[in-house]
């Protein structure tokens, strides 16, 4: 026969049955498993949040880094405008060409009795054309028109004009009697000044030492109105 328990359920003693504990386990890894998600979370937000400091640091070196450039681009454009201003003073300073000297020298190598009825001078080569030739200069130039008692004198006027300071090269473009020139080539040659003698018209070709900083290297005499 089997025992009956006559004692109510209240007053019986507890007895654990297998199906109760293992619920209980099942409670314990969820509640584990949410304690590690949420840790994940909190970790992850942290490190989403660090970035974003990092990130806007960066942002903030970056803009100041900007104006500051800015703020010295300034200088900077200052400095290429000098600089070009510097370059064209410096261009024009070694093309120049020194007038006084260049009057002062073709004054002394005129031979006596030859005189000029015009002098002009071009850094860069201009040319010039007379009625009979026309001659180009490619660098620094000067022409003489001018006028002289013979041929001899004119003659003697070309070889003199070689010992111009940076004189590379003399050539004579027209010479004649003034009465007996066409009205086309005394207007050429001044020879309508020069009566009955000889009008002629020269081109003297330069070299760049003629200007104020040559590449020669040769100094021009004190007394022809070089420095020291």
């Amino acid at each position: 026969m089997r025992p009956v328990n006559l004692l109510p359920q209240s007053a019986r003693p507890y007895v654990a049955t297998g199906k109760a504990g293992g619920g209980s386990y099942v409670l314990i890894g969820v509640l584990a498993a949410l304690v590690i998600a949420v840790a994940a979370y909190v970790v992850t937000t942290n490190k989403i949040t660090s970035n974003k400091d990092e990130i806007a640091k960066a942002q903030s070196e970056t803009a100041a880094a900007q104006a500051k450039v800015a703020d010295l681009q300034k200088y900077g454009d200052f400095t290429a405008v000098a600089a070009a201003r510097v370059q064209d003073v410096t261009e024009l300073a070694v093309n120049r060409i020194d007038y006084e000297r260049l009057l002062r020298e073709t004054s002394r190598v005129l031979p006596g009795g030859v005189w000029l009825t015009s002098l002009d001078a071009e850094s860069t080569g201009a040319g010039s054309t007379s009625s009979t030739t026309a001659t180009t200069a490619t660098g620094p130039s000067v022409h003489l028109n001018g006028c002289a008692p013979s041929q001899n004198s004119v003659a003697t006027t070309l070889v003199r004009l070689r010992a111009i300071h940076g004189s590379a090269d003399v050539q004579l473009n027209d010479s004649g009697r003034a009465l007996k020139l066409g009205p086309a080539a005394q207007n050429s040659t001044g020879g309508g000044d020069c009566g009955n003698n000889y009008a002629f018209d020269i081109l003297v070709n330069l070299s760049n030492e003629v200007t104020g900083f040559g590449d020669m290297g040769q100094r021009v005499p004190a007394d022809l109105g070089g420095g020291s």
